[in-house]
């Protein structure tokens, strides 16, 4: 009987769209696929590490299938994680590892020493053209998309095929519990099925109409330069069909989640959607916004759809470290409107703060304290640890500059494990945590902006800060920002009472 067996492994991440999309995109061309999925992140976004014992399990999973080849979906962070699984694999298993993924995009050749073969950006097609090369016994090197390591060692770079126009052709990814495996302490549960879920998580489009210096997505549209156009987006109803299947699926779904880069870019497919969401599936949802992009037309469109939470990054208060590091021209003044008309129609927003930043001085730090205080309450706050993502304009300012070495560069440095979300994190430096105690009491309700104000001027208080931390750790769940979404408190409080256990 031909071998027509495939695996793929997602690291931290159970409702990997990428890995749940190609497995529903392989079983519908005749493959029988395994998923696993090993390990999720603690409700603050740290990591456990992960244990021989669960290695052994995956391992243990593979052989027993003997697939055509194992695919791993692989971000920087987790670059080790797979160096060491990949190693595990071809030490038991005699089969092709192919690596994917954000990682695998961005730095293919470092990736192809530890894989047989690498998928460069979109792989619905590549993980097919794959499949069915192997299972017919013909070598995949000359598969669009994929680099690939022969025996003699040479190294074949195939062209990229174009971005995928039509998102409406690719499958709904697969949330099925069969042949889905989940490996967390030691533990191997399959079927691996979250029937009493409250949350699904969607993406209505792929690419972003931006090129933040930080971010993948400047490199990704290097990659595929000439390659099609890069945002695309589904259509409104193929949208609601997915939705559909998940309200049918999950009877306790409470929210859904919209994990665009932008959900709010185009008015006409916003009209639409409204009024055939509201209809068909009438739950909350949270969606992502630009303050650049956003105004009241749009705002009044998703309010009528339902929308219950929107989220936007500032990054930094300071415009000499947006508009020049960052990449990011928006205003310090578009962040107050678009709050503000959030607060008009009673959209509950939260924002994301990029602290860690050695651009930054004391004058920076003081102009984002002051954008806080400026926006209108109520809103939720979610600083996250400058990362240095590889190959993004950012990191390589850094390296330039001197201010980071390359074991400072994610793939190394592992980051993501143990920092991401920082909300009174007392282990900080006390640098860092006088300006943070004051970014954490600016969206307080009742704390007054003039007492804020007079805190940031205390010398005292400088030296004081890890004590200031410890005492906001012991009452700052009892802090209301007014918002009025027990989501977004739930995760806030969820985050300080994370770092006080």
């Amino acid at each position: 009987m031909q071998n027509k067996n495939i695996v793929l492994v997602a690291l931290y991440d159970v409702d990997s769209m990428g890995v749940r999309t190609l497995h529903a995109i392989l079983r519908e061309a005749g493959f029988s696929v395994r998923s696993i999925f090993l390990k999720r992140p603690h409700g603050n976004n740290t990591m456990e590490r992960v244990t021989a014992a669960e290695i052994k399990q995956v391992v243990d999973l593979i052989a027993e299938y003997q697939p055509l080849y194992v695919g791993i979906s692989v971000r920087s962070t987790f670059f080790a994680l797979a160096q060491e699984l990949t190693a595990e694999i071809k030490k038991r298993v005699d089969t092709y590892v192919l690596w994917g993924g954000i990682h695998a995009s961005i730095r293919p050749a470092q990736c192809l020493a530890e894989a047989d073969l690498v998928c460069v950006g979109e792989g619905e097609g590549a993980v097919v053209d794959l499949a069915e090369a192997l299972a017919a016994g013909r070598s995949p090197e000359a598969i669009s998309n994929l680099w690939f390591k022969t025996d003699d060692g040479r190294i074949i770079k195939n062209e990229i095929r174009p971005l995928i126009q039509n998102l409406d052709a690719v499958p709904f990814p697969d949330f099925s519990g069969e042949d889905k495996y989940f490996i967390e302490n030691d533990q191997l549960i399959n079927p691996y099925v979250d029937m009493e879920r409250k949350e699904y998580f969607l993406m209505s489009s792929r690419g972003c109409l931006f090129s933040c210096n930080y971010c993948c997505n400047q490199t990704l549209r290097d990659i595929y330069k000439g390659g099609g156009k890069y945002v695309r987006r589904r259509s409104v109803d193929n949208v609601i069909a997915e939705l559909k299947e998940a309200v049918q699926t999950f009877k306790q779904l409470q929210i859904i989640y919209f994990f665009d880069d932008v959900f709010s870019f185009n008015l006409k497919w916003l009209e639409e959607f409204s009024g055939k969401y509201k209809e068909a599936i009438g739950l909350p949802f949270f969606c992502y916004h630009h303050p650049g992009v956003t105004n009241e037309k749009i705002v009044r469109v998703l309010k009528a759809a339902g929308v219950e939470i929107m989220a936007a990054g500032i990054q930094s208060g300071s415009e000499r470290i947006t508009h020049q590091y960052f990449n990011r021209p928006v205003k310090n003044s578009e962040i107050v409107k678009s709050a503000g008309i959030l607060k008009k129609y009673k959209i509950d927003c939260s924002f994301d703060l990029i602290v860690d930043n050695p651009l930054e001085n004391d004058q920076d730090k003081r102009e984002t304290l002051n954008l806080l205080l400026s926006i209108p309450q109520p809103f939720e706050l979610y600083p996250v640890t400058l990362t240095y993502f590889p190959e993004t304009r950012l990191t390589d300012i850094m390296l330039e500059k001197g201010l980071i070495s390359e074991s400072d560069v994610e793939d190394r440095k592992q980051k993501g494990y143990d920092r991401w979300s920082l909300i009174l994190d007392s282990s900080r430096d006390e640098k860092e945590l006088f300006w943070e105690n004051l970014y954490f009491l600016a969206n307080k309700k009742n704390v007054p902006k003039w007492f804020v104000r007079c805190l940031s001027r205390t010398p005292f208080l400088r030296s004081k800060a890890r004590s200031l931390t410890m005492l906001l750790q012991r009452f700052g769940a009892s802090f209301d920002t007014g918002t009025v979404s027990e989501r977004l408190k739930g995760t806030a409080r969820a985050q300080i009472e994370n770092l006080t256990n």
